[in-house]
């Protein structure tokens, strides 16, 4: 028998004779010739030859052999919402306890402090109640579930099992119990279970061959893998399962998965590394549900949930004996296991991608579920609020007639909308072709992004700083979308490029626009790395947030600034915030829909692929990204269009001070406002 195999049998008969010793002690009549015989058994208990207390019986003997391995995503640190705090543990911990109530469906107690034999008999309306609110779960239940499971063995529960009707085939079933789920959904108690498939009868006759199949279950379905394949990983006869990080569903290997239906669940399920392995001590249940409240493992006879009552997918579940699976292993296997989960692309793309918006947006929008649950008319009102806004702003403003031409005008925010619509449809060939070197652009910047990772360094300075969530937002907003932004500066910087063109009445090409762009690279890359660091810097202080966003703001054109006007990256900063000062909301309002709205349509296109069509993850993530080849010109055009509307407005506005002149090298015959008395001023 192995070390591993032996150490949970040493573990469980030290607590058995440590409670024996203690409650012996406790007698009036411990010491002398009783002394002697707790001494007695202390020894036996300790020292007989572990192979006497093996498994005595084939199902408890078929239950340590393939006892799984759980694979729990690390925390970095307590309370770290992206690890895993709560391992698999007997259901007992959370029984006999002063905090924990028994309640019926109107919430009117039962009991407090309930044990199996009270579970037992209990009906499906009645609830378990854990200290705490599951939709403001907080660091609460993480708290609790540590003082509560401490000391407890990493438990899965063994259930040999064949089905009536299915000769030939057995199942062994391992059951995990959590104390809490903490996903999109969130609820009191977790039960997960994976199943292994021998082609036999009986336990004896599966000791003497091995497993043809496994399923891991995974929110409402389950997926399944050949035993000997590779896509199961197993230590010895151990399977090692890859539970999702808050959900516990259960995975083969580490990734993200997505899952757009019942069966798959609904989000992102991680079970990336680095990951902390735990091997689980097999407790076997019996074959049917107990028929005495003082039967072991009385509370199989409870037909109740888990946890409390908190509406839809947050109520706690159901235990082992009230799943289609527990009497009806083979069925359940045989119509419900599917061959596969979807796993999102690890490979980069321009914009967000589709997975990753989706699942995100599925983050995000839970949390807003949670919060109407608990509060919605505040809920309810904040939205009505924004549509209200959202009015408001369409309703201040005019969209016609909005003219193309002349390219350098006032306009009011719909015009510049339907303007920049109307010359990018008149132009089209050559807004696409700027859009379609966006693709070879991003891929260069990509690259130089890598190899910068990995010659100067920064790779080992991003997994120093894994552990830090504030470094790693740094690192997340300075490198990890360093490609479309590179590629999206060239894009506007070339699409203000031909607006200038066509104004002069020209014909220009893509490759024209970004040739004529090409002398302002240097000034771009070091006027857009300066506004990328002030931004970081303010965003991870959380409270700089409102101050990131001002700057932003204020720096909303200095990419035609720098083209347009010629200027070097300071100038083109300080520009950018001469021309939109006294034009704050304006800009803001304008370069957040232009923005927004070309950041949403693609990973939008994804999802509709997503859910319509068959199509694979990675295929969906490219198309969303190609979508961007034909959104970002517009942005380009849309922002350039804004640009000049704040210089007329500010050549037009009553005179004030004189204000820095644009740099000593740039062309005198560069227009500014049209004005040739202005003409080279900023």
């Amino acid at each position: 028998m192995s070390v591993g195999r032996i150490a949970p049998i040493i573990r469980a008969r030290y607590r058995l004779v440590h409670r024996s010793v203690i409650r012996a002690s406790c007698k009036p009549s411990f010491g002398g010739p009783g002394k002697r015989v707790v001494l007695g058994v202390v020894g036996l208990a300790l020292f007989v030859p572990t192979s006497a207390f093996a498994a005595s019986t084939p199902e408890q003997q078929l239950a340590e052999r393939y006892a799984p391995i759980v694979a729990l995503k690390a925390q970095t640190g307590a309370c770290d919402s992206k690890g895993e705090p709560y391992r698999p543990v007997p259901a007992d911990v959370v029984l006999g306890r002063s905090d924990v109530k028994l309640v019926d469906g109107d919430g009117k107690l039962i009991a407090q402090a309930p044990t199996a034999s009270v579970l037992f008999g209990k009906g499906e309306n009645d609830y378990l109640d854990f200290p705490g609110s599951p939709l403001n779960a907080g660091c609460s239940y993480e708290k609790w579930g540590d003082a509560v499971t401490q000391g407890a063995p990493t438990t899965s529960y063994a259930h040999v099992v064949a089905q009536t009707g299915k000769p030939g085939k057995l199942a062994l079933q391992y059951w995990f119990y959590y104390v809490f789920n903490d996903f999109n959904n969130k609820h009191e108690s977790d039960w997960e279970m994976i199943q292994l498939m021998f082609d036999a009868d009986t336990a004896s006759e599966a000791l003497a061959g091995t497993p043809v199949e496994v399923g891991f279950s995974q929110h409402s379905g389950a997926e399944k893998a050949p035993w000997n394949g590779d896509k199961l990983e197993k230590q010895g006869t151990h399977p090692v399962v890859y539970p999702g990080a808050g959900s516990h569903a259960n995975y083969y290997s580490p990734a993200v998965w997505l899952g757009h239906s019942a069966q798959e669940g609904f989000g992102c399920d991680d079970t990336r590394g680095p990951s902390q392995r735990l091997q689980t001590t097999p407790v076997l249940l019996p074959v049917t549900a107990p028929t005495s409240a003082q039967a072991p493992f009385a509370w199989l006879g409870y037909d109740g949930h888990w946890g409390q009552k908190a509406g839809g997918p947050n109520t706690g579940p159901t235990g082992p004996n009230m799943k289609d699976q527990w009497t009806e292993p083979i069925t359940w296997a045989e119509d419900e296991w599917r061959d596969s989960s979807s796993q999102v692309p690890g490979t980069k793309t321009m914009g967000t991608s589709a997975t990753s918006f989706f699942c995100g947006a599925v983050a995000g929008g839970s949390q807003v579920y949670l919060r109407f649950l608990r509060t919605p008319w505040f809920v309810v009102g904040v939205l009505a609020l924004i549509a209200l806004f959202g009015i408001w702003l369409s309703r201040r403003t005019k969209w016609k007639p909005a003219p193309p031409l002349p390219i350098d005008q006032a306009r009011p925010g719909g015009e510049i909308f339907n303007a920049g619509w109307e010359i990018y449809r008149r132009h089209f060939p050559l807004f696409l072709g700027i859009g379609v070197i966006f693709v070879p652009l991003s891929a260069l910047a990509a690259i130089l992004q890598q190899a910068v990772f990995s010659l100067t360094g920064l790779g080992t300075f991003e997994q120093v700083a894994s552990g830090d969530t504030v470094m790693q937002a740094l690192i997340a907003l300075l490198f990890g979308s360093l490609s479309t932004i590179v590629g999206t500066v060239l894009v506007t910087a070339a699409a203000a490029e031909a607006l200038e063109r066509i104004d002069e009445g020209g014909r220009p090409d893509a490759l024209a626009a970004y040739r004529n762009s090409s002398p302002r690279v240097g000034s771009l890359a070091w006027a857009w790395t300066r506004v990328i660091v002030v931004t970081g810097v303010l965003t991870t202080t959380v409270v700089g947030i409102p101050f990131a966003i001002f700057y932003l703001v204020r720096k909303a054109v200095v990419t035609q600034a720098c083209v347009v006007e010629r200027l070097h990256a300071t100038a083109g900063l300080r520009r950018s915030t001469e021309l939109v000062k006294g034009h704050g909301l304006r800009v803001l309002a304008i370069a957040a829909c232009v923005n927004v709205t070309a950041y949403l349509l693609g990973p939008i296109v994804g999802m509709v692929f997503l859910f319509l069509t068959p199509s694979s993850l990675s295929l969906i993530n490219v198309i969303s990204s190609l979508v961007y080849v034909l959104v970002m010109p517009y942005v380009g055009i849309a922002i350039a269009l804004l640009f000049y509307d704040l210089r007329r407005r500010e050549a037009e506005a009553p005179a004030r001070e004189p204000k820095v002149m644009s740099d000593a090298s740039a062309p005198t015959d560069r227009r500014n406002t049209g004005d040739a008395a202005t003409s080279g001023s900023a």
